[in-house]
């Protein structure tokens, strides 16, 4: 996937319209999803290179362009990287603004994670298909829908913000805000994610009895420890 292939756009309007807003949403997350994408390919094409990442030396010990590895992929890939994380960084305060927006409509937001089948969540034409997970051909493209789970909700207190933002027992969790299963590592990764959002709406990816959905989970204190008064276990 080229950098040509896919032009992120920013809507900076965001509506006031619940049902505008969800779509809005949609939008933004399938964006998101098309930069991990992309960004997973150019780490790839790093790897590729003897492993060379973003820091390793382009110079050999004489101080001559190393011989043994494509220097304008290394560059390519790089410099696409930093772009990258840019626009995701960005995204990734819109959608929090949009949730935010949204928990405030509705406190218990829970919406499905494609909320349309009539292209209007397409994005920008580009396919998502990575192959982890499952996936519709609307429109003739393959559309991923979620990732693998990776973490599995226990303990939910009523009451509690993970009650009151809709998350419940045996619930699967995909993803929350831009933690994953590919970058996921302990459990703590996911106190550092949520410490970030308190007080703030959380986007989190999640498979309930079978079906792909999204909910804005609100991290914030309550009458209990912490600041989601539910367990997540690794699975």
């Amino acid at each position: 996937m080229g950098e040509e292939d896919i032009v992120i756009k920013v809507d900076e309007n965001i509506p006031d319209d619940e049902g505008e807003l969800r779509k809005y949403l949609d939008k933004m997350m399938m964006k998101a999803d098309y930069i991990e994408q992309e960004l997973k390919e150019h780490n790839q094409v790093l790897q590729a290179q003897k492993n060379i990442g973003m820091d390793g030396p382009l110079l050999d010990q004489y101080n001559f362009p190393r011989a043994d590895i494509d220097l304008v992929a290394i560059r390519k890939s790089r410099n696409r990287i930093i772009c990258l994380k840019n626009d995701q960084r960005r995204i990734m305060d819109f959608i929090d603004v949009a949730l935010t927006k949204l928990h405030q409509m509705n406190p218990k937001v829970e919406t499905d994670v494609v909320s349309s089948s009539n292209g209007d969540n397409t994005g920008d034409g580009a396919n998502t298909g990575d192959g982890d997970g499952g996936s519709d051909t609307s429109g003739g493209k393959k559309r991923q829908l979620t990732r693998p789970p990776f973490l599995r909700v226990g303990g939910v207190i009523i009451g509690s913000p993970a009650y009151e933002s809709g998350l419940m027992d045996e619930d699967l969790i995909c993803q929350i805000g831009s933690l994953h299963k590919d970058n996921f590592s302990k459990l703590s990764d996911v106190a550092e994610v949520v410490s970030h959002y308190v007080n703030r709406a959380v986007a989190v990816k999640l498979i309930r009895a079978g079906t792909p959905k999204t909910i804005a989970l609100k991290p914030k204190p309550w009458a209990g420890s912490g600041v989601l008064g539910c367990n997540v276990n690794e699975m």
